[in-house]
């Protein structure tokens, strides 16, 4: 299994849009940088639904996440309502882990819905209001043996059952890591199939850092949208947000993507339609780099690496 590696693949990573200090991170040093997809050694992504507690998802060819909740626990139509959550499982053994190190956590879209009405406020409307994801850790790591082929709603570590169907119920053996919004959508149509969402805050670095200390092997990363199941705008209740999980092995064709629909010359097209994912390199992933010094940081600036903006290929 290939775990795809930055240094080697520089333009590639700046192209897909890896934030600058990563970057830089893997031009500051020789230790490698590398994204390590959940298909690499006993690493596992799946879904959990509320709605089905007992359902494994496991073998399914989408991750997802949403949320509704329209009635109250007890009521009969409580059934009809909506929470699930994405697991993504990554293993870290026999990987040359920098110290001290900075980190990076990544999903693909599988969605060719994904405009404007689903991630932005379309009431006021205000495209600086949008919805994306949550991400916490499983700091408890003897529950860290969940396969994919068995976990479900009941059973996923971190999850305490509370019978009310569109309420999150996560518990202590999981941490609040940060949130990451979707990008605003532009002058595109949609968000199109393969884009990458990443995820990188100082308290995943931390988390990851920590669980290397503690002698993990793998680390959890759990993902739900952020809005809750009675957020204001109504297009994004219920609204499966897909991803891709590595049994994606051929990503969707997304032949109307639209780049820029004010332009009708454009090309129409995701980048990324029909690409091979067989070697998880749209599958969910962790990026582990060292953490550039001061040094670099104030060299690259000067090289005009720093704050450069990623163009579209």
């Amino acid at each position: 299994m290939r775990i795809y590696n930055c240094l080697m693949d520089y333009a590639a990573c700046a192209a897909r849009g890896l934030p600058a200090v990563l970057l830089i991170g893997l031009v500051a040093s020789s230790a490698r940088g590398d994204w390590i997809p959940t298909n690499f050694g006993i690493g596992a992504d799946a879904e959990v639904r509320e709605s089905n507690p007992t359902q494994n998802r496991g073998s399914s060819t989408e991750i997802a996440s949403r949320v509704k909740n329209d009635f109250i626990s007890g009521n009969p139509n409580d059934g009809s309502d909506r929470n699930s959550a994405i697991y993504t499982k990554f293993d870290l053994s026999g990987i040359d882990i920098p110290t001290p190190l900075s980190t990076a956590f990544r999903m693909t879209y599988r969605n060719n819905n994904l405009n404007g009405s689903r991630i932005q406020d379309t009431i006021t409307p205000n495209p600086s209001v949008r919805t994306g994801l949550a991400v916490y850790g499983l700091t408890n790591d003897s529950l860290s043996n969940w396969n994919e082929s068995t976990i479900t709603y009941l059973n996923a570590p971190g999850i305490t059952f509370d019978g009310d169907v569109g309420t999150k119920d996560f518990n202590s053996d999981l941490t609040f890591l940060g949130t990451v919004s979707f990008p605003e959508i532009g002058s595109q149509n949609w968000l199109p199939v393969g884009e990458q969402i990443i995820f990188t805050s100082a308290n995943l670095d931390q988390f990851v850092a920590n669980a290397l200390a503690g002698g993990a092997t793998t680390v959890t990363l759990v993902s739900t949208v952020i809005h809750g199941g009675d957020a204001p705008f109504s297009n994004w209740t219920n609204f499966n947000y897909l991803f891709n999980p590595k049994e994606q092995t051929t990503l969707n064709s997304d032949p109307s993507y639209d780049a820029d629909i004010n332009d009708p010359n454009n090309p129409l097209g995701s980048p990324y339609s029909g690409a091979d994912n067989s070697n998880g390199l749209y599958s969910p992933s962790l990026l582990i780099v060292p953490e550039p010094t001061t040094a670099m940081l104030s060299l690259l600036a000067m090289l005009g690496v720093v704050g450069r903006r990623p163009t579209r290929r």
